[in-house]
């Protein structure tokens, strides 16, 4: 389910036309499964602490034709953790890093396309290392993984650009706006509506369960009739 509920809507929201014609018809296929890897070990939702890192690498610089990304777990406390689907069963994650543009400039967290594991065989690619977290208080249907990168390279184009973007050279854009455009803040977006929608679950779960309990009242009957 989260591959529906995370994945895809960010891709749906965060990545520009080409990229999604590219990628949502994979994503209905399942041929694509993706995972939405945002919280890390030492930080959880701490968005601002977040210290995975996707460097820009230019084609002059060694990378591949049109430039690529180098992600990097440079830290322990760095690992993806909890990410649901993340342990087995993903072969995408949409990860979200600190971008490094062409000039070494930080400038903050972005979303990656990054391949975990091989669409044939379902191995993990080189520089990826993952697995389920174990048994938990609950949901242990759900397969949280963790996992971190040792330089893994990524296309330049796998970075979601619908509302910034990289060119060749490293230089870093944003669509429609300066730094302090709402564009800046819309990579967490995902997450936000995810809580949304745990809420409203939530809210339908709990409207069922009192009336299951009210209709229950109702009807049954305690004890023994005097009469009887």
């Amino acid at each position: 389910s989260l591959h529906w509920v995370m994945f895809v809507p960010n891709i749906m929201t965060l990545c520009d036309a080409q990229q999604q014609a590219l990628w949502l018809p994979l994503c209905r296929d399942w041929k694509m499964i993706g995972c939405y890897a945002q919280t890390e070990l030492g930080h959880g939702s701490n968005i601002r602490a977040l210290e995975t890192t996707a460097t820009f690498l230019k084609e002059s610089e060694g990378a591949a034709p049109g430039g690529e990304w180098i992600i990097h777990s440079p830290t322990l406390t760095s690992t993806k953790f909890w990410p649901g689907t993340l342990g087995k069963t993903a072969n995408h994650a949409m990860v979200i890093a600190r971008l490094i543009d062409g000039s070494g400039r930080d400038r903050g967290i972005h979303n990656f396309v990054v391949p975990l594991r091989s669409m044939e065989d379902h191995t993990l690619l080189p520089g990826v290392d993952t697995g389920d977290i174990g048994p938990k208080i609950g949901y242990n249907n759900m397969d949280n993984g963790w996992a971190s990168f040792d330089n893994v390279r990524i296309p330049r184009r796998n970075m979601a650009m619908r509302f910034a973007t990289v060119d060749e050279e490293g230089k870093y854009g944003r669509i429609g706006g300066g730094d302090g455009d709402a564009a800046s803040k819309v990579a967490y977006i995902t997450m936000m509506q995810v809580r949304a929608y745990i809420i409203h679950s939530s809210n339908e779960a709990l409207a069922t369960a009192c009336t299951i309990a009210i209709r229950y009242s109702c009807i049954r009957r305690q004890g023994y009739d005097a009469d009887a």
